[in-house]
Order: structure tokens, then C-alpha cells, then sequence
């Protein structure tokens, strides 16, 4: 199992036990905050990079979504997890982010560059270039 597939499936459990622990009931506004927590805790990238893209996932796909309180869908999670993919190097998932997406994202990361390792920002970098994201 893939560092992407476990955090899915971290993912999968939250929703899971939110539902568990309450009778049913499902609160996706508290689930979305535990998330959030998850992304920034399993990125190896410092916390304001994957803090950021974090809340632009939320803002950009929970926040407008027509249905908040059936969030995250299986499609939002699949887009997580192509971040934290991209945070990560690791090119799992590439597909599920748009080209808006991509463009968001090296707009992140060039505001966060000068707090970046210079590996880690080479690394993020390259992907945008390959992406046609500047």
C-alpha cells in the first residue's frame, strides 16, 4: 500500500467512525476539519505548503459544493489524494486535477518558496513546468 492509498483510506475511516460514533449522524463540517488535520500531518512538505493547499481543497471543492453536508465525495477525496500526491512527488493520481487546479497550485507554491527546501521546491517545481502550469 501506497503512502497515497493509506492516507484514502485514513480518509475512508473518519468518515466512517463520524458516522459510527454518532448514531448515524454525520457532521461533514467537523469531518472536513479531521481531513484538513490529516493532509497537513501526512505531507512531508512544511506545514504552511500543505496547509495552504489544504484550504484551497476545501475552499475551492467543499465550500461550493451544492451538497455540503454529503462531503467529502469519493471524486473530492480522489483530488486530495492527487495533492497530497503532488506535495509528496510521488505522480500517484495525476489525472484527477484539473489544469485550474494545477495553475492554483503553482500559484501556492511560489508564494511559499522562499520558506521551501530548495530539493523540495526543484521537486514541486519541475512537476508545475511538466504540467504547463506557469
Amino acid at each position: 500500500m501506497t503512502e497515497i492509498q493509506k492516507f484514502k483510506s485514513d480518509l475512508q475511516r473518519i468518515i466512517k467512525h463520524e458516522r459510527a460514533d454518532n448514531n448515524g449522524r454525520y457532521d461533514s463540517k467537523k469531518v472536513i476539519q479531521r481531513i484538513v488535520e490529516l493532509f497537513i500531518r501526512s505531507s512531508s512538505v512544511p506545514a504552511n505548503l500543505s496547509r495552504a493547499v489544504a484550504f484551497y481543497w476545501q475552499e475551492n471543492y467543499i465550500d461550493n459544493s451544492a451538497e455540503p453536508e454529503n462531503e467529502p465525495t469519493q471524486e473530492h477525496t480522489d483530488i486530495l489524494g492527487a495533492m497530497l500526491s503532488f506535495l509528496e512527488d510521488t505522480h500517484e493520481d495525476e489525472e484527477y486535477l484539473s489544469d485550474d487546479d494545477w495553475k492554483e497550485l503553482a500559484d501556492i507554491v511560489n508564494y511559499e518558496a522562499e520558506d521551501l527546501p530548495i530539493q523540495v521546491l526543484q521537486n514541486l517545481m519541475s512537476t508545475i513546468v511538466s504540467k504547463g502550469a506557469l
